[in-house]
C-alpha cells in the first residue's frame, strides 16, 4: 500500500514539473544554444603577444696581442615583434674571444 502511494506521488510530481516548466526549457538543443551564446558573449582578457627573443653574437673589438690577432664578440638579446621588426636590442655580459695566429715569414 505504501509503495502504491509513493508511485502515485512520484507520477503527480513529474506531471506538476512538466506543466509548470516553461515551454522548451528542458529541450537539450536550447540548453546547448544558450551555453554557446554565453561562451561567445562573455568578455575575457587577451594578453598581448610575447615578443620573440633571439641571441646574436656581434664583433665589438679587434686588437693585437703579441703574435695573435684577437676578435672580441659580445652576445646581444634581440627582441622581435610578430611581424619581424626589431623592438629592442640588449647587450649581455657574455663575451667570446677568437685568436688568430699571425704567421709571418
Amino acid at each position: 500500500m505504501q509503495g502504491f502511494i509513493l508511485l502515485v506521488f512520484v507520477i503527480n510530481l513529474a506531471l506538476a514539473v512538466s506543466i509548470l516548466t516553461p515551454q522548451g526549457h528542458l529541450d537539450l538543443q536550447n540548453v546547448v544554444d544558450s551555453l554557446d551564446m554565453e561562451a561567445v558573449s562573455a568578455p575575457y582578457a587577451v594578453d598581448p603577444p610575447i615578443p620573440d627573443m633571439n641571441l646574436e653574437w656581434r664583433p665589438v673589438e679587434q686588437f693585437l696581442d703579441g703574435e695573435w690577432r684577437v676578435e672580441k664578440y659580445q652576445e646581444f638579446e634581440i627582441y622581435l615583434s610578430p611581424t619581424g621588426e626589431v623592438l629592442k636590442e640588449v647587450p649581455t655580459n657574455h663575451f667570446n674571444y677568437l685568436r688568430y695566429w699571425r704567421y709571418e715569414k
